[in-house]
């Protein structure tokens, strides 16, 4: 076979190759891109105002009778037949303000504990300890959860709700390693 022929074989394969990968790409025209929306996941749960329906009950009467006030007042909810024929009596009260509680304390959410075992800019440094707490058998975490060079980058072993059991661990802490650590409040907004 002579070369002339073989050039004109090898460059007809070339041309139909480049015909097939990119000639498809031409006649479609605009190609549609799906976007796939989706919401942010925030950092802890948001607490939602719980107020009281307002016909939860029936309006408060009251009679003023030598200096006192008397109130009647009956759910409307808990009505049956049977609780209608007895006759509610008087309940004699004084004036009371009620002043609303902080909404932490009223839902019954506990304060965590945590021990702060050292602060760092060395970021070497910071995955080191961890590892090492880790190996020990401590549940160890640092703050930022990436330790980044140049900044801060704290180191704790917990959390725990309960202060006695961080104190226990504070001691195992301090005979493994000889870190004493700090208790800390938790904040899960930290990592």
């Amino acid at each position: 076979m002579s070369d002339q022929l073989k050039n004109r074989i090898v460059g007809t394969l070339v041309l139909t190759a480049l015909a097939v990968i990119f000639l498809p790409n031409l006649l479609d025209g605009e190609k549609r891109r799906l976007e796939e929306n989706f919401a942010t996941i925030p950092l802890g749960p948001v607490a939602l105002p719980q107020g009281v329906p307002e016909r939860a009950f029936e309006e408060i009467t009251l009679e003023p009778e030598g200096g006192q006030a008397e109130s009647v007042a009956e759910p409307v909810a808990s009505a049956s037949p049977a609780d209608t024929t007895k006759k509610a009596e008087p309940v004699q009260t004084a004036s009371v303000k009620s002043e609303p509680k902080p909404a932490a304390k009223s839902s019954g959410v506990k304060t965590g504990w945590t021990l702060q075992v050292g602060s760092f800019r060395n970021a070497k440094n910071v995955t080191k300890l961890v590892n090492e707490l880790r190996e020990k058998g401590f549940r160890a975490y640092s703050v930022p959860s990436r330790p980044v060079e140049g900044k801060i980058n704290r180191v704790f072993v917990g959390p725990d709700v309960s202060k006695s059991k961080l104190e226990k661990e504070q001691l195992r802490l301090a005979k493994a390693t000889d870190l004493k650590g700090a208790l800390v409040p938790y904040k899960a907004t930290d990592i």
